[in-house]
Parts: C-alpha cells; sequence; structure tokens
C-alpha cells in the first residue's frame, strides 16, 4: 500500500516532498493514526542512509549480557503514570548510518548525569572510530565495550563528529568517563514487556533500544505515532521515559539523533508495541 510507496530521496523537488507528504497525511486521516507528518530536516537523507541498525550483528555471546525478566522486579517500585529520567541534548547523525553510536553514547551519558549529575558531552566518533568491530556508517548493533572500565568515553570537543568513519582509531583523547557495564533488559532479539523496559528506565535513567523506522517515522512533526508498518528493526534510539495517558493506552519518550529539526524537537511520543519499539532494549550502569 501507499505506506510502503512512499520514500523521499535526494531527487526530490519541494513539490514532489509535498505531494509525497499530502498521500501521508490521507493514509493518516484513513487509518485514524494520531500523529502528524511534514517537512523535516531529516528527510533530506535516504532513510537507508539515517537508519542502518542491523539485528544480524547481534553478538553470539550476548547472552552474556542478558538479565532474567524477574530480577528487575526486585528492584521495582510503584512505578508512576509518567516518568522522564535525565537525558541530555539532542544530537544529530547526519548522512552516516551510525545510530547505533548515537543510542549508546546517549545511554552512556545518560548513567553519567544520573550517577554524578553533571551533562557530559561524549564523543560518537570515537564509538564510531574505535569499536572493536568493523562497524561504521553502514551498520551495527549495540555493544558498550567501549565505554566499559578501563576503556571510556572521550569528549566530543577532543574528537568532534565528522559523519564519517575514520581509518584509524585517535586513542590520544583522555578518558572522561567510563561506565561499570551494561546488559539488556531482556535479550538482544526481542522487545521485552512495557513493565520491564519502565522498571530499567526508571532504575537506570533510559535505555538503547531499536524500532522498526519508515518513511513515515522519518516525516513525523508531532502527536503519538502510533504506526503499524512491520519490518526488521533498523533503527537504534534511547527511550528516556513514558506517559501511560498518550496515544490512549501509553507511549514512549523516544530521544532521536536526527537533530532538533526532526519530530518534537528531537524527541517523539511512540505508542507501546507500535512498530516493535524496545527491540534488545539495554543500559548501562
Amino acid at each position: 500500500g501507499v505506506h510502503e510507496r512512499v520514500a523521499f530521496n535526494q531527487d526530490d523537488t519541494v513539490k514532489s516532498i509535498n505531494g509525497k507528504i499530502e498521500m501521508m497525511r490521507q493514509e493518516i486521516a484513513k487509518n485514524g493514526y494520531t500523529f502528524e507528518v511534514g517537512f523535516n530536516s531529516a528527510m533530506q537523507y535516504p532513510l537507508e542512509n539515517l537508519c542502518t541498525f542491523n539485528p544480524d550483528l547481534a553478538d553470539p555471546d550476548s547472552y552474556l549480557y542478558e538479565r532474567n525478566e524477574m530480577d528487575l522486579y526486585g528492584q521495582t517500585y510503584a512505578l508512576p503514570v509518567s516518568f522522564i529520567g535525565p537525558y541530555t541534548p539532542v544530537k544529530n547523525q547526519g548522512n552516516c548510518g551510525s545510530c547505533w553510536a548515537f543510542s549508546m553514547t546517549a545511554e552512556a551519558e545518560t548513567t553519567a548525569k544520573l550517577l554524578t549529575g553533571t551533562t557530559y558531552d561524549f564523543s560518537e566518533q570515537y564509538v564510531l572510530d574505535c569499536t572493536s568491530r568493523t562497524w561504521g556508517c553502514n551498520g551495527g548493533f549495540f555493544d558498550f565495550v567501549t565505554f566499559v572500565t578501563p576503556s571510556g568515553a572521550r569528549a566530543e570537543s577532543c574528537l568532534p563528529y565528522i559523519a564519517k568513519k575514520n581509518r584509524k582509531c585517535n586513542t590520544s583523547c583522555p578518558i572522561i568517563y567510563s561506565i561499570s557495564g551494561w546488559a539488556y533488559v531482556g535479550n538482544s532479539s526481542s522487545v521485552p514487556t512495557v513493565d520491564a523496559i519502565k522498571t530499567a528506565i526508571y532504575n537506570h535513567g533510559g535505555v538503547s533500544a531499536a524500532v522498526y523506522c519508515d518513511s513515515y517515522m522519518q516525516a513525523y512533526t508531532g502527536g503519538c505515532f502510533n504506526g503499524t508498518a512491520s519490518g526488521s528493526c533498523n533503527h537504534a534510539i534511547q527511550l528516556i521515559g513514558w506517559d501511560d495517558a498518550q496515544c490512549t493506552t501509553g507511549a514512549w519518550r523516544m530521544k532521536n539523533s536526527w537533530g532538533t529539526g526532526w519530530g518534537e524537537a528531537g524527541f517523539m511520543w511512540i505508542k507501546y508495541g507500535s512498530q516493535q519499539i524496545g527491540y534488545a532494549a539495554c543500559y548501562s550502569y
């Protein structure tokens, strides 16, 4: 249907973009969706350049970082109906499929802010260049090893983001913060329960997670996203909170890495369960 047919590309004119947005709006009205679409800064890049999270790249040893969901309930409090944890400013990955690096960096920054009260700006470029795997702008998965003691985060000011992978890993920037470790809320290949994700956000300030992103999400400008497209998860983001009153049955507050010109100043409300939101949710500590 229209859902799959509408895609933005670099050959688009203002007229063709407006035509596609109009088609989307008709589809949104027909399906009773509760979000708006319009022109935004993320549409200057093809979706396949923005969304390169790849489930096939999950470490065969992922089980080492998995936690039994019941472990989380040992730490469960009476969860509030809405909650926003600490978070750091929205960044922009540009025309490089480094969403996986931005998601993990946002999560590490959240951990640092939660534990120290300081808002750090960690270098995504360091993660992109220095991952022990061959990941780059063409995709990656979750692996916080570059942040974990004795390794650690470098400052953005020392190694600024250039939206492409350097061939060499620059280790001259000093470590400014290290996390103790990281874990999946459930496992590396499914969406945990809403309560399990909530508990992880409540205890750890946020979670890195993936979602199936389509052109409707790319064109999102506000409201509560409740798209129903299906496909393999292709985009890594951070979930920083929730509100059970949003989207009628509840929604996550999602922080993206497409700059503040996308969505609600870089954020989105997305309905629990929409397009596999929360896939492979994980947190640092």
